[in-house]
């Protein structure tokens, strides 16, 4: 049965296990698979390049398993194929950093990266390498059993074996999947760790205060926003978001959204789009890619890409994270990562991964515990249920739900939106369209002045940097905002943006002391309360005197005159987000601003 290149698979509610095994093709590029050819394909993280993203260089191709033969089995009927053996490690671990290196790491991408506004959040991994003594085919079934049966409601239990080397765990998080056009998304955040309660009650306690961990659950939130950008490219029609879901394994709970919504692109094509989630990388990810290539000492090869299942019909990927990866000279490496943000303290952040290191090594000895299924419990506890859907009382609700938008499809201006590396861009045309604006994205490096010239209304989305920089970015968006200024062309500016016009108009610009990245905040926009998303380090400020500048302009602002937005009669900005999840009321700002340009 093992005698060729196989694969195993359990998907998460499945009673079984799907044998799979056939030739290996190797491909340079997504767009070299057959859509059409059953496979089952494992794809490395520097694929990112597909997107323009930076990843270091390296030769890793896209292993894929031509499907020949498939059966289904029992998990009894699997451990009956092989027989147990016990895993003997050589105890010389070694690591890509010592943790002098890493937490040095640590601490400039805080101060030199998040604190210079280079966005809100980076995922850096540490490469962890060891050898198997005497390693064969059984012992990696060993392993595979032992996931099984310990990493329960993982969404995707696997083994691929191309013959040259084991790819081998349980991975907790959807990538993409599409079936019959629909296709689904799993942003994951927010992590309760399970001890060894005695009793439910303690448990719930601890649940409970987790459930209410604005941190926790702003974080998550910051995924919900990162993954709407990919799916407002890949998808034109309506769409759903399901409320927080729950997911139980072995150690530890997840919280997640599920977002569903149609595609009319192809299956390949809403794969590319979908690399990779933010968390294995951050936010925003072309910022967040660049960093994690300019930190992290070391290849990533598979770890962070995807394993994917591919069908004439279907496509179904999970993220390659908590991966064991065991070469033909029995070398075996995985990764673990930490989510770094602007409150991160290096020493805790090298302690965590080392208790992440830990338990893959537990799973590997059988070092385990039967875990208590809590949530069979709990999950319908009335103080569960109100916590999970309290945190979409203040979200914006033209994500959740089919809008009428009425007369508003009268507006046949033409847009241009300006992409400076922060794809919130996506969320913004997606809602645009909807509102029958004809809209174009341009990156910008790709724009110039007569360019602009053809379109009603230019919008200057966000993007990571510092507004004082005289960078590349920061003069091309002057040279922009100089150019319709001047010439009374209506545009607005967010975030960003925001910041950048405020320079241009002569009014203070300064770091913050405290950056306010992924935060929902009540703000006074124009003697109307508005709960809106933040995601900026820098804020302007101005004085009494700012009318002897001759700025006949309207502010909303702050008692300390940190300014949220301005507007006047061919042009309006705002410092937050109105397209985020986290505005609360995203339709009502648009109408009120963006209609009266």
């Amino acid at each position: 049965m093992y005698t060729n290149p196989f694969t195993l698979t359990k998907k998460k509610w499945e009673e079984h296990i799907t044998y799979f095994s056939g030739n290996i093709k190797k491909y340079n590029l997504l767009s070299e698979i057959d859509e059409n050819t059953e496979q089952i394909f494992i794809t490395p993280f520097s694929r990112g390049q597909e997107r323009w993203f930076e990843t270091k260089e390296n030769n890793e191709k896209i292993l894929s398993m031509i499907v020949d033969e498939k059966k289904i089995l029992t998990i009894e009927e699997f451990i009956k194929t092989f027989e147990e053996k016990e895993i003997d490690l050589n105890w010389e671990l070694k690591y890509s950093s010592t943790k002098e290196e890493h937490t040095t790491m640590v601490n400039n991408i805080v101060t030199k990266e998040i604190g210079n506004w280079e966005w809100s959040n980076f995922n850096i991994a540490q490469k962890i390498t060891w050898k198997i003594n005497n390693f064969e085919i059984e012992k990696a079934l060993t392993i595979y059993k032992r996931i099984l049966l310990s990493e329960y409601w993982s969404y995707l239990q696997f083994l691929f074996f191309d013959w040259n080397e084991f790819f081998i765990w349980a991975s907790p998080e959807r990538n993409v999947s599409v079936e019959n056009n629909t296709v689904r998304m799993n942003p994951i955040s927010g992590t309760f760790k399970k001890a060894k309660y005695e009793n439910y009650a303690d448990f719930k306690k601890d649940f409970i205060t987790f459930l209410k961990d604005e941190k926790e659950t702003n974080e998550l939130f910051m995924c919900v926003d990162e993954e709407l950008k990919m799916m407002s490219k890949i998808c034109s029609s309506w769409w759903i978001i399901v409320w927080p879901i729950l997911k139980e394994m072995a150690n530890l709970i997840h919280t997640e959204y599920l977002l569903s919504w149609e595609s009319e692109m192809s299956k390949i094509d809403i794969f590319r789009e979908s690399m990779w989630a933010c968390t294995v990388v951050g936010s925003p990810l072309e910022s967040a890619f660049r960093v994690v290539n300019k930190y992290e000492n070391f290849d990533r090869r598979y770890y962070a890409g995807a394993i994917c299942h591919l069908k004439n019909d279907s496509l179904d990927s999970s993220i390659m994270i908590r991966t064991l990866n065991i070469n033909i000279d029995w070398w075996l490496e995985f990764c673990v990562w930490g989510s770094l943000v602007k409150d991160s303290i290096a020493e805790n952040e090298y302690a965590e991964l080392q208790i992440k290191s830990k338990w893959v090594l537990n799973a590997l000895l059988w070092i385990t515990n039967k875990k208590t299924n809590f949530l069979e419990k709990y999950y319908l506890d009335d103080e569960v249920q109100e916590l999970i859907q309290t945190r979409n009382q203040n979200l914006s609700k033209i994500w959740f739900f089919k809008q009428d938008f009425g007369n508003i499809e009268s507006k046949k201006e033409q847009i241009l939106i300006i992409n400076n590396e922060d794809d919130f861009t996506n969320m913004i045309a997606h809602i645009l369209k909807i509102l029958w604006y004809h809209v174009k994205l341009e990156k910008f490096t790709d724009v110039n002045l007569e360019k602009i010239e053809h379109y009603d209304i230019i919008l200057l989305g966000p993007w990571p940097g510092n507004p004082l920089d005289d960078n590349e970015k920061m003069k091309k968006n002057l040279e922009i905002i100089d150019y319709l200024y001047k010439n009374n062309k209506k545009f607005f500016w967010i975030c960003l943006g925001h910041q950048l016009i405020c320079r241009y108009l002569g009014i203070k610009v300064k770091k913050k002391a405290l950056p306010t990245q992924w935060q929902q905040i009540e703000i006074n926009l124009y003697w109307d309360r508005q709960k809106v998303a933040f995601y900026n380090t820098f804020a302007w400020f101005t004085d009494n005197n700012w009318k002897e500048k001759n700025l006949n302009l309207d502010f909303s602002k702050k008692e300390n005159w940190e300014i949220y937005a301005i507007r006047w009669k061919n042009f309006f900005s705002f410092q937050f987000h109105p397209e985020s999840i986290l505005t609360q009321n995203w339709l009502k700002i648009i109408k009120k601003y963006l209609l009266k340009l």
